[in-house]
């Protein structure tokens, strides 16, 4: 899960709290950096998740820090941090340069949240046009996919299914709202849950839905070998789909395979 995490050091009226990233990443070691106690929004954030330190009075993508864990006081919990990159880029020229960048929910004017939820792919863009490339560490992916092996990610039948039809109508409502005309063949078994054609583009969805925020589900072997060979293919990914606003990401064509680590969870058995 990825993070804009907006802080201000100026002391306005309206602050509950105030500070500035650069002494955060002053240190190369764990800190405490904010608390529930006055911004309720970060028990939001979980371990592992990833911060993109932003410096709103400066308008200063300042860094990269990662949650490694959260520190009881009382009633409330101290967010803990680990700084991974310092970036020190203003923001606003990126934003003049690339539209989509400048249409970032995150960095829309708004009511002031201090932690705003950003897609992994506008997280990606934001960075890359900062000169920063960003990879998962790989026993970070492996770890989480042996929890799910073990057991955790995985609900009730029924419990699956709601999530699974809110996730295809949240998709189902995007590619609509783009002007894709969107066709559920999903019952068809043909490796992907929509076809949406526009024009004479066409695009083979397969609608992955997540209850919450890890960006990791089952994918059949089927579903796998589609994508990586089919270039219209697209793996549409919602995260924290029964929420009021979940996220999505879109993985189109087989390059986008190379983002993931893939672990194997089942087998089929036959005796002979």
């Amino acid at each position: 899960m990825f993070w804009i995490y907006k802080c201000n050091s100026r002391q306005h009226p309206h602050q509950v709290a105030y500070g500035d990233w650069s002494d955060f990443f002053l240190g190369e070691h764990d800190d405490e950096w904010g608390s529930t106690e006055w911004v309720p929004a970060l028990s939001n954030a979980e371990r592992g998740d990833t911060i993109l330190a932003y410096q709103t009075d400066r308008n200063e993508l300042v860094g990269l820090a990662k949650v490694t864990g959260f520190r009881r006081r009382g009633g409330f919990f101290d967010i803990i941090l680990h700084p991974v990159k310092k970036i020190s880029v203003k923001v606003r020229p990126l934003k003049k340069q690339d539209s989509k960048i400048a249409a970032i929910p995150a960095l829309q004017p708004g009511p002031i949240q201090t932690l705003y939820e950003i897609s992994a792919t506008d997280a990606n863009r934001l960075l890359r046009a900062a000169g920063v490339q960003i990879r998962r560490r790989r026993d970070m992916a492996k770890r989480e996919l042996r929890e799910i092996a073990l057991g955790a990610g995985f609900g009730s039948p029924e419990s699956n299914r709601i999530v699974e039809r809110a996730a295809v109508k949240h998709v189902t409502s995007f590619f609509t709202r783009k002007g894709w005309t969107v066709e559920d063949v999903s019952k068809e078994k043909r490796g992907y849950d929509l076809l949406c054609n526009r024009d004479r583009s066409h695009l083979h969805v397969e609608v992955k839905g997540v209850a919450g925020g890890r960006r990791q589900f089952q994918i059949t072997a089927r579903e796998k070998r589609i994508w990586a060979t089919d270039t219209s293919f697209v793996l549409a990914l919602v995260t924290r789909a029964k929420s009021v606003h979940p996220s999505l990401d879109l993985f189109k064509g087989p390059k986008t395979l190379r983002q993931f680590h893939f672990q194997p969870i089942s087998y089929f058995a036959a005796y002979d």
